[in-house]
């Protein structure tokens, strides 16, 4: 792997060995995106001035949403781009390091207590499996935006409380929000399914998860009518069988670990719907002639 020239990063890779996947800030991304927020606010200073010194002066949606949303925009992408500026991540098999202007954090995949997942639409998570039909890996799918940068990023989360963000400024974003999925995934899914498995209660966030259903702020859903889960709008729509409406709709942003819910979810629905298995009958004794 060809490594940027960078002391922490020679550092790490000194002491660490080279890493699964490094991860940066593109310079190209950096500067096209800063141009576009520039333009995009000095568009709105010229806009407002000409609007509210020479034009009517009136105020509509049409003008709040080109007068007030896009330049706010525009500073937003100029602030997003700021904070991700010289961001490395390097992804190791047994953790995560950020390191960032001279800063160097540390996220064993054990110490982890959650990640989280802004994503706008997902109908179908990813899943792998071994050969006897084991979960090896699940995650929600992403993708870059062009211009709402904020509309798409990955949290984690370490058990001390330290939190980092990572965002699509970084490149191959999408590849690297998978990575992080399918590692926490891996260092939670058989706790995780085991204590399901012996009629523990496992929480994500508000929802609880048991063996019998769902549980969210007083509602519960069987896995017998849990239809589907998906993602549109950035909002996570569990839906139930023969209901129109969604039986609860969430903020993905705000449930911790939504990949490993996703998962559980689909072994517990696959599990509550398979056929009973008849008990074994017992053989009658042979009667002698």
């Amino acid at each position: 792997m060809d490594l940027p020239d960078d002391d922490h990063l020679n550092r790490s890779v000194t002491e660490l060995g080279e890493p699964d996947a490094l991860f940066r800030t593109s310079r190209g991304r950096l500067l096209a995106k800063l141009t576009l927020g520039i333009i995009v606010l000095l568009y709105g200073v010229v806009a407002n001035y000409w609007w509210w010194v020479h034009g009517p002066a009136t105020l509509g949606h049409i003008e709040i949403f080109l007068l007030i949303i896009v330049p706010l925009a525009g500073g937003g992408l100029l602030m997003h781009m700021y904070r991700e500026r010289g961001l490395l991540v390097l992804i190791y098999p047994t953790g995560l390091l950020r390191l960032r202007r001279g800063e160097v954090d540390s996220f064993p995949w054990r110490d982890v207590s959650h990640a989280r997942v802004k994503v706008q639409r997902v109908a179908d998570v990813e899943m792998e499996y071994d050969a006897d039909g084991t979960v090896l890996a699940c995650w929600l799918p992403t993708e870059v935006p062009t211009f709402q940068l904020w509309n798409a990023v990955v949290t984690v989360s370490r058990e001390d409380g330290l939190t980092v963000h990572f965002g699509p400024a970084l490149t191959d974003y999408d590849q690297l929000a998978e990575a992080i999925q399918r590692r926490t995934f891996a260092a939670a899914w058989s706790l995780v399914w085991a204590g399901f498995l012996q009629g523990k209660t496992v929480q994500f966030g508000d929802i609880e998860a048991s063996r019998t259903g769902l549980r969210y702020a007083g509602k519960f859903l069987p896995w017998t009518e849990l239809k589907e889960m998906t993602v549109a709008q950035g909002k996570l729509s569990i839906k139930q069988t023969g209901k129109w409406l969604p039986w609860t709709l969430l903020d993905v942003y705000s449930i911790p670990n939504p990949h490993v819910l996703f998962a559980l979810a689909m072994e517990a629905r696959r599990i509550a719907s398979a056929p009973p298995v008849p008990p074994l009958r017992k053989p009658k004794p042979r009667r002698d002639s």
